[in-house]
């Protein structure tokens, strides 16, 4: 937004304590005060939407929960206004479960420059996605799966697109189905862009006795490289959020033409 205020979306897995395995995506917005050339502070705070792999009785349990993720962060710049190294402390107060806190060193970098246009000029872009399948309970063996999306630009910065979806089949979950998603893109260097999209999907899962057509949430994020003007070669992840125990990551390359 400006030098100092900054909104951003952020995934974040909190480990593995006994019995629980949750992650989850937040949204936050920031507020950045340099301290000279190389040193910044950071506070952000913002809602969290959590997925937590546990038991309960005896039975795996996919618990979602709401919650509000805060921290604190100082950066320190190797390279000023670009790469720099992170310490952070998270404080995670959830909703009806347990509250988490978490030290965290990273490195990073800043990347300037104006939105150019989502695509090369602008133009419907035609992808097709293989990668691992996995649902998110223990001892489940890794599928692949397959995608296949159309794409168009809205702006210089948005995008929408349908895609329809294989996930595999496990013996626990078996959805195929389509998805319609909305999309933020943003360049970060000469023909890389970074992107995240979010959106609904109608599937049907063949180990669902009932047969029943479901809404679920397909969450992504995806780094690609302009090849050339016409093809680009992209990598992956989404998650497919449900409504029961059959929340679903998937890992993914894919090429993607320009028409």
């Amino acid at each position: 937004m400006n030098d100092y205020l900054s909104v951003y979306l952020a995934y974040m897995n909190e480990g593995h304590p006994l019995n629980h395995h949750r992650d989850g995506f937040a949204a936050l917005g920031s507020f950045r005060w340099p301290v000279g050339s190389r040193l910044a502070l950071e506070f952000s705070a913002g809602p969290y939407f959590s997925m937590d792999t546990t038991h309960v009785d005896g039975q795996p349990r996919n618990d979602k929960r709401w919650g509000v993720r805060a921290s604190a962060a100082v950066r320190y710049y190797l390279v000023p206004k670009r790469f720099f190294l992170k310490v952070q402390y998270n404080h995670v107060q959830m909703i009806g479960g347990f509250n988490s806190d978490a030290v965290l060193f990273g490195i990073g970098s800043d990347f300037g420059g104006d939105p150019g246009p989502a695509f090369s000029d602008g133009k419907t872009q035609i992808g097709v996605w293989a990668g691992t399948s996995q649902t998110n309970r223990p001892q489940v063996p890794i599928e692949r799966g397959y995608m296949v999306e159309v794409k168009r630009p809205l702006g210089n910065a948005w995008a929408y697109s349908a895609s329809f979806v294989y996930e595999g089949n496990n013996g626990v979950a078996g959805r195929r189905g389509v998805a319609a998603q909305f999309w933020y893109v943003a360049p970060i260097k000469s023909k890389w862009t970074l992107s995240a999209g979010v959106g609904p999907y109608l599937s049907r899962d063949r180990n669902d006795g009932s047969g029943r057509t479901r809404l679920n949430a397909l969450l992504s994020a995806q780094v690609a490289y302009q090849v050339t003007n016409d093809w680009a070669a992209s990598l992956r992840f989404n998650r497919v959020a449900t409504g029961n125990d059959k929340d679903q990551d998937m890992f993914m390359v894919g090429v993607a033409r320009n028409f």
